[in-house]
């Protein structure tokens, strides 16, 4: 086997072993350094695409950057793109089908560090850590933090019960919550398992104290938080999304969080990535973070060497133990 595998992912960029996989089959992985591509859209894929040295027949990457029709009628050549990551929806699957380039993505592996950080930023955000902090290296010590609120004994509502909202949940029964989940994801096993009440939308944005969104970006849930299900929630309730950033209408919550329509947001992802300048950086009931969910450190080995071993197995044609996106 041979051939330019092209990797743009910045926390494969990291793990020598990752790279030892591709290598020990006789593939040349070639680095798009993560420092040379902060704003990298379609223009910029194609771009540098256009300027390596011989065109790949794999792609590794991450959701750093759009994979779009416009790119891939260009990628002549062109067998695989592994992600090294669960999600997709930045990728066109159809387009991929259409010219033929097998897509493949490593899911259920770092569930639990998502899972971790959606945590962190539940009580970050409800027990004004961050706020705390600053404070502190100012030299105020409180002065102006209002009281926090209480996590224990809360009510959290869990859009989405695929791996990452069960270890959610599974966390979540430490801290004598009552569980909710939206009625569209009814499994009676985890109703028995978490003490799961399914609701339907109005109950569920409504009496919900913390929503934690850990679903994909699909029809159905895009925009899921808008104007009218922020209308529903109580003014005390906060948002928390590790998840996908096209789950959120960012206008309609930069609205509700200065209107106080609820009382603050914690994000780790975003409808524009990466996030240089936003009307959020100006409002004190949000907490931001830099698509960090996934980037704990077994994890993003873990991801990283199989995202290298699927891309070997796909250009291998052994296919019978992968799931694949797209392809046979």
């Amino acid at each position: 086997m041979e051939g330019l595998v092209w990797i743009i992912s910045f926390s494969f960029e990291q793990e020598r072993e990752a790279f030892a996989a591709l290598e020990q089959a006789g593939l040349r992985p070639l680095v798009w350094p993560a420092a040379e591509r902060p704003e990298a859209g379609e223009a910029e894929l194609i771009a540098a695409y256009e300027a390596l040295p011989e065109k790949p027949v794999a792609i590794v990457m991450g959701a750093d950057v759009p994979i779009t029709d416009r790119f891939l009628v260009r990628t002549e050549g062109l067998r695989v793109i592994s992600l090294n990551c669960a999600g997709y929806d930045h990728v066109d699957m159809e387009a991929c089908a259409r010219h033929g380039v097998a897509l493949v993505n490593v899911p259920r592996r770092n569930f639990d560090a998502v899972a971790d950080l959606a945590w962190g930023l539940i009580l970050a955000l409800m027990r004004n850590i961050a706020k705390g902090d600053a404070n502190i290296r100012a030299g105020h010590w409180a002065a102006g933090i209002e009281r926090s609120m209480a996590v224990s004994g809360k009510t959290l509502g869990i859009v989405g019960m695929g791996a990452i909202g069960q270890a959610v949940a599974r966390r979540a029964m430490g801290f004598d919550m009552r569980l909710v989940a939206r009625s569209g994801s009814r499994r009676e096993d985890l109703r028995e398992r978490f003490g799961l009440e399914f609701l339907d939308d109005e109950a569920f944005f409504s009496q919900a104290d913390i929503i934690v969104l850990c679903c994909p970006d699909a029809p159905e849930t895009h925009h899921l938080i808008n104007g009218k299900t922020l209308a529903m929630m109580k003014p005390t309730a906060v948002l928390v999304n590790p998840s996908r950033g096209g789950l959120v209408d960012t206008p309609a919550l930069i609205r509700a969080l200065r209107k106080g329509v609820i009382a603050g947001a914690a994000l780790d992802v975003y409808e524009t990535e990466p996030l240089l300048e936003s009307e959020l950086f100006g409002l004190d009931n949000v907490l931001l973070t830099p698509h960090i969910g996934g980037l704990a450190d077994k994890q993003i080995h873990d991801v990283a060497v199989q995202s290298a071993e699927n891309c070997v197995s796909v250009l291998a044609g052994r296919t019978d133990h992968i799931k694949l996106l797209v392809g046979e």
